[in-house]
């Protein structure tokens, strides 16, 4: 693990020497947050999960971030409760206010320290690496088009997943919308998640902002239902590859699984099939 952890951090210094003049963030430097939700498979499997957001930006265009949490995950006569998956991650930004369509690009990598063990329900089983990277643009004034795309950079990680939104800031109110594929090969009797999902971000007191988002998968795949809540100062934001924005609260709630479901397995064939797991 100390490896995987040395590369993150050579990585980060990486994408640190591409700064350029950014625009002005308006995130605090030190941003908290708190999330709470529940998930549902077609299978019988069912996860309820709280998280903590802390994050940490030395400068505007870069943040550092841990999200520790605790859940419980319950299929037929069996449960499981305790500590999920670490996610420990770092992201570079870098805007162009002046352009037009106001782009935003972001790159951001991340290790995922493992709580559990090998096959765990409550998270992936063991560390793993993962890449990402997204674009915002701002056709229309307040109106924004946003996309990530993620990929495990280790084996056994789970599949990458690709996400678009739509954002429109309303006074204090800024509801999304969007839509999420699973890429990847899916497990034995699996088939690939594809999800669509909605949610609405409350400034209640710059910085302080309530999140409430949901979302429904329309493949087996995915989970059949989704729904978080969140509080705090680190959610304000629209930013693909973030905490704030629709998915990156999801993700916050649930890890990678609120996205892809297949993948994680160290057979080459798909290993457990996800009836067993309980996920279709």
């Amino acid at each position: 693990m100390a490896s995987l952890v040395n590369k993150t951090l050579a990585a980060v210094l990486v994408l640190s020497g591409f700064r350029v003049a950014v625009a002005q963030d308006v995130s605090p430097r030190f941003a908290t947050g708190v999330t709470a939700g529940a998930m549902s498979f077609s299978g019988g499997r069912s996860e309820q999960a709280m998280s903590v957001l802390l994050e940490f930006r030395p400068v505007s265009w870069l943040s550092f971030s841990a999200t520790p949490g605790f859940g419980r995950t319950n299929f037929g006569s069996l449960s499981s409760t305790g500590p999920t998956d670490i996610p420990l991650a770092s992201a570079a930004r870098y805007s162009q206010a002046s352009a037009p369509w106001s782009p935003a690009v972001v790159g951001s990598l991340s290790s995922v320290i493992s709580t559990g063990k090998a096959g765990s329900t409550l998270g992936v089983g063991r560390t793993a690496m993962i890449a990402g990277a997204g674009l915002s643009v701002a056709p229309l004034r307040r109106t924004y088009l946003s996309g990530d795309v993620s990929h495990p950079l280790t084996s056994a990680s789970g599949n990458g997943s690709a996400d678009v939104w739509i954002s429109r800031t309303i006074d204090f109110a800024t509801p999304s919308v969007g839509y999420s594929a699973e890429i990847g090969t899916a497990d034995s009797a699996a088939t690939l998640a594809r999800s669509v999902a909605g949610g609405i971000a409350f400034r209640l007191a710059d910085p302080l902002t309530l999140a409430i988002d949901g979302g429904h998968g329309i493949t087996p795949g995915a989970p059949r239902w989704t729904i978080s809540v969140s509080l705090g100062t680190a959610y304000g934001g629209i930013s693909s590859v973030s905490g704030g924005s629709l998915f990156g609260r999801l993700k916050n709630a649930f890890g990678s699984r609120a996205t892809s479901s297949s993948g994680y397995s160290k057979s080459p064939s798909g290993g457990t099939s996800c009836r067993k797991v309980g996920t279709c």
